[in-house]
C-alpha cells in the first residue's frame, strides 16, 4: 500500500500460544492493546480488492496485458488477439492459437498458482455446454436452486407452479382504480432475515439464468425492510415456481454482435405510485433496416428489471424512464464490440425497441410536447443521443422476447464467432 493502515487488537483476545510464538508480551502497550501496521493487505480491509487489481495491472503489464478502458473486468493484449475476463480468482480466456495460451499462462504462473481447465465447462458457478459443430453453447446452474431449497428448508409443492408472482387482471375501461394494500402483520426478525436471504439467493440466479423470476425479487426486494406475512407468501410462491422449474437454460448461437435493446415499462405497479421498467439486450445479425422488420433473436447477455426511482405522471414518461436507463447501458457494450471485438455496429445508431407510440413520438420529434413538463430533464439525453445518430428508435417490432442474462461481459468473448476458448481457474 502507498499509505499503510493500522489496527489495534485486544491482547486479551490472543491465544497464549500465538502470544508466545511473535514475542507478543514485549510488543503490548499500557493500554491492553497490541498496535500493529498493515503494509500488503489483510482480509476485511475495504480497498484489498483495489490494491489486489493494481497489483495484477503491474504484474501483467510488462507482459502486454491491460484492461479496457469501458470495462477493467475485460483483458487484451497489445499485439496478440488474446482477450481474457477475470471475475474475482477465475480468467475466462479466448485465445486463437496454444502459443497466446501458453504465453498468458506463462505470465499469470510467475507469480501465481492456478490450475487450468481445457474444456471451459465451468466458469462463476455457471455450467457451460458447447457444441462448435453448431456453433451455440448452453449456460445452466444445475446445481443452484436443490441446493438453496435445501438451504432454506423447501419442501416440493403439491401441485406444479407455473407462475414466479401473483397475476392480477387489469380492469379495462374502469375509470377509477385502487391501489393494493398489505394489511397482514409484520415479520418478525427470523421471517425478516429469511426474506431478505431468500431475495439475495436467487437474484444472481436471476440475472445469470432465468430472468423470469425477476420481476418476483424485483417486488420482493420493494418489501425487504419491512415484510409482512404477504412478503412471506410471494416468497413462498417463488420458491414452488423454482422447485417446478430448477434447471433453466439458455442458448446462445453465434451472431454478428448487433447489439439491440427492446425496453418496456410498468406504470403504477409497484407501492408508494412506483412503476417497473425492463430491457431486453441481445445480440442479433446485421439487418439492412430495423424498423422494417423483425431481428432475429438470441440469448440476451442482460435482462434489466428495476424499479423506476423517481414518481412519474403517465405510462408515456414511464416508458421514457425505462428507455433512458436502457440506453445507457448500450454505450460500454457498443464500445467493446466495436473497439474489443472489432464487431461494428449500426452507422445510424444501436436499434432501441419500444412497444409505446408516444414515447417514440416525442424521443423523435414526430409528437411536439407541451404538456410534457414534469418529465424529468435527463430524459433530454436520449432525445439528443437519437438526434446524433448514436441510437435509432425502431417502434414496436414484435413482442420481448423472454430470455437470460449473465452478469459479466464476458459473454461477449462467448457469442462472438464460436472460436476456441479455454477457462483458467487459479486455485
Amino acid at each position: 500500500m502507498a499509505i499503510f493502515e493500522y489496527i489495534k487488537i485486544p491482547f486479551r483476545w490472543i491465544p497464549e500460544e500465538i502470544r508466545l510464538q511473535y514475542g507478543l508480551y514485549d510488543l503490548v502497550e499500557p493500554d491492553g492493546y497490541v498496535y500493529c501496521e498493515v503494509r500488503k493487505g489483510m482480509y476485511g480491509l475495504k480497498q484489498a480488492a483495489r490494491l489486489a487489481f493494481d497489483n495484477l495491472v503491474k504484474l501483467l503489464e510488462p507482459e502486454g496485458y491491460y484492461p479496457v478502458r469501458a470495462h477493467p473486468g475485460l483483458w487484451k493484449h497489445r499485439t496478440r488477439p488474446t482477450v481474457f475476463s477475470l471475475c474475482v480468482d477465475d480468467f475466462g480466456i479466448k485465445y486463437t492459437s496454444m502459443d497466446d495460451a501458453n504465453h498468458l499462462l506463462s505470465a499469470i504462473r510467475k507469480h501465481f498458482k492456478c490450475s487450468v481447465d481445457w474444456t471451459g465447462a465451468n466458469y462463476l458457478g455457471l455450467t457451460l455446454d458447447w457444441n462448435y459443430v453448431k456453433r451455440y453453447v448452453d449456460l445452466s446452474m444445475p446445481a443452484y436452486v436443490p441446493a438453496a431449497r435445501i438451504k432454506f428448508q423447501h419442501k416440493m409443492p403439491a401441485k406444479p407452479q407455473y407462475a414466479p408472482h401473483p397475476w392480477k387482471q387489469p380492469a379495462y375501461g374502469q375509470r377509477i382504480q385502487y391501489a393494493d394494500t398489505d394489511n397482514t402483520p409484520l415479520l418478525n426478525q427470523p421471517g425478516i432475515t429469511r426474506v431478505q436471504s431468500i431475495n439475495g439467493t436467487f437474484i444472481y440466479y436471476g440475472r445469470a439464468v432465468d430472468p423470469t423470476i425477476l420481476p418476483a425479487v424485483n417486488e420482493i426486494s420493494t418489501q425487504q425492510s419491512a415484510p409482512t406475512i404477504h412478503t412471506m407468501e410471494l416468497c413462498d410462491q417463488l420458491l414452488d415456481y423454482l422447485a417446478t422449474y430448477p434447471r433453466a437454460t439458455i442458448r446462445f448461437h453465434a451472431s454478428d454482435m448487433i447489439a439491440i435493446c427492446e425496453t418496456d415499462a410498468a406504470y403504477l405497479v409497484l407501492p408508494k405510485a412506483r412503476s417497473r421498467i425492463a430491457g431486453h439486450y441481445y445480440f442479433t445479425n446485421k439487418m439492412d433496416d430495423y424498423s422494417k422488420g423483425t431481428p432475429t433473436p438470441n440469448g440476451p447477455f442482460h435482462t434489466e428489471c428495476k424499479t423506476l426511482r423517481r414518481v412519474v405522471s403517465s405510462a408515456a414518461e414511464a416508458e421514457t424512464g425505462g428507455a433512458f436507463e436502457n440506453a445507457q447501458k448500450v454505450i460500454p457494450v457498443k464500445y467493446i464490440c466495436e473497439h474489443v471485438f472489432n464487431h461494428p455496429q449500426p452507422p445510424k445508431g444501436s436499434p432501441i425497441i419500444t412497444d409505446n407510440s408516444t414515447s417514440e413520438g416525442i424521443l423523435t420529434h414526430f409528437i411536439k410536447p407541451r404538456r410534457s413538463k414534469t418529465w424529468d430533464m435527463r430524459y433530454h439525453w436520449l432525445e439528443d443521443r437519437i438526434k446524433i445518430r448514436k441510437y435509432k428508435y425502431c417502434g414496436n417490432l414484435g413482442k420481448p422476447i423472454k430470455g437470460i442474462i449473465l452478469p459479466s461481459i464476458i459473454l461477449l468473448v462467448i457469442i462472438g464467432k464460436c472460436v476456441p476458448i479455454t477457462w483458467l481457474m487459479p486455485s
